[in-house]
């Protein structure tokens, strides 16, 4: 089945790589109107300097680093930490500024504070015969992060809010404790609260397949405990939430997880495995990996759910299949070019039932603290739901300390 699940992904980069003749078909949907647009959208990116990069894993593959190395959360995403603020004001973009970034983000010894703004706009052509397009500009999301150690502890208090769009919505609430570094683990620690959990690859992009159709994204956070532990190039997380990413756990089951990832010299390998045992019980199962080679990092990641579907007239589980296919080219520093291929088979039983989604973006990050993409996406689902096939063309301004 992993042989399969392989030739699937390379199946869709090679047909993304066909397909970008889409810019030039007069019979598809991107068009002189949507070219219009483009330039009106590289004008703005000339006009504009702020707004956000969340970290993303080809970073730490292509610096064959743990999440820990730039981030306070251990499994990745939000507030940097020293050595991460560093990284993204002297190493990331093409120029780096003058100014201690630490200075910004460090209040005292024991609080830190940080934040991340994103600003889009998009442009999306669905083939739907009638009011099928759309674009505009939004605020993605700002996000605020603080930190703050007790002294001689081990223990600290970590809070993730987000403040737009719309009312305030805390993504993370949670205190940890690190344990002493022994003979035996490099390090471990263990976490309670309101927390992401570690599943996959924490990609940026919450939209992608692997992070919608699991719901390990950064919009869906849950309440429950989280222990970690590392040896030497090893790491595991092991954890227990309520499964509803509700305040409290509307029924008597919970979830339970784990992901266990090892760094090789040049590339990483991963798995991750969830039940959660609720009403609908939901089994999901992992593997992922990444690999740096010259210029180029690999990103790749497979998911099998099983959802058991219990009525009155039948039982029978459906089982899902979905796929991540990346590829990163750092031309050079500040310069970054995405390509990524995405596959989901909602039903295996069910035939000709799949959706794919190409993306490519490029990424400029000019100077420290922002970042610039441009992308296209192309999203291709069964013809008769024309809703679900759609062009878009986005940019985004990209803030961040």
């Amino acid at each position: 089945m992993v042989m399969k699940m392989g030739q699937k992904a390379g199946y869709l980069i090679m047909k993304f790589l066909y397909k970008t003749d889409v810019l030039k078909a007069d019979n598809k949907p991107f068009s002189t109107e949507i070219l219009i647009w483009l330039l009106t959208g590289l004008l703005f990116i000339s006009l504009s300097i702020s707004f956000t990069i969340k970290a993303e894993p080809y970073l730490a593959i292509k610096n064959n680093l743990k999440c820990a190395a730039c981030h306070v959360n251990p499994n990745g995403g939000g507030l940097r930490n020293d050595f991460g603020r560093i990284y993204g004001q002297n190493l990331l973009p093409a120029k780096a500024s003058s100014y201690d970034s630490g200075k910004l983000a460090r209040l005292t010894q024991y609080l830190t504070v940080g934040a991340d703004s994103r600003f889009n706009g998009t442009y999306q052509k669905t083939a739907q015969k009638s009011d099928n397009t759309s674009q505009g500009f939004e605020i993605s999301s700002t996000q605020l992060y603080l930190n703050i150690e007790i002294p001689d502890s081990g223990l600290s208090l970590y809070i993730d809010q987000q403040v737009a769009p719309g009312s305030a919505i805390n993504r993370e609430a949670l205190v940890m404790y690190q344990f002493e570094q022994n003979n035996l683990f490099d390090g471990s620690y263990l976490k309670a609260g309101k927390l992401f959990l570690p599943y996959g690859l924490r990609i940026e992009d919450d939209s992608a397949f692997i992070r919608q159709v699991t719901g390990m994204n950064f919009d869906n956070s849950d309440n429950g405990v989280e222990y970690g532990v590392s040896y030497k190039n090893t790491s595991a997380n092991f954890y227990v939430a309520n499964g509803t990413s509700q305040a409290s756990n509307n029924d008597d089951s919970l979830l339970y997880g784990l992901r266990v990832e090892h760094l090789f010299s040049s590339f990483r390998l991963g798995m991750s495995a969830v039940l959660n045992d609720g009403d609908q019980q939901v089994q999901m199962l992992n593997l992922y990996g990444g690999a740096q080679w010259r210029d180029l990092t690999f990103l790749a990641e497979i998911d099998y759910l099983t959802l058991e579907k219990s009525n009155s007239f039948t039982q029978q589980d459906i089982k899902q299949l979905v796929t991540l296919a990346e590829v990163n080219y750092q031309w050079r520093q500040g310069w970054n070019f995405k390509l990524t291929a995405e596959f989901f088979d909602p039903d295996q039983d069910v035939d000709e039932d799949e959706q794919t989604r190409y993306s490519f973006i490029t990424e400029y990050t000019p100077l420290s603290n922002v970042q610039l993409r441009l992308g296209f996406r192309l999203k291709q689902d069964i013809p008769q739901k024309p809703q679900q096939n759609s062009d878009m063309v986005f940019i985004q301004s990209h803030f961040y300390f």
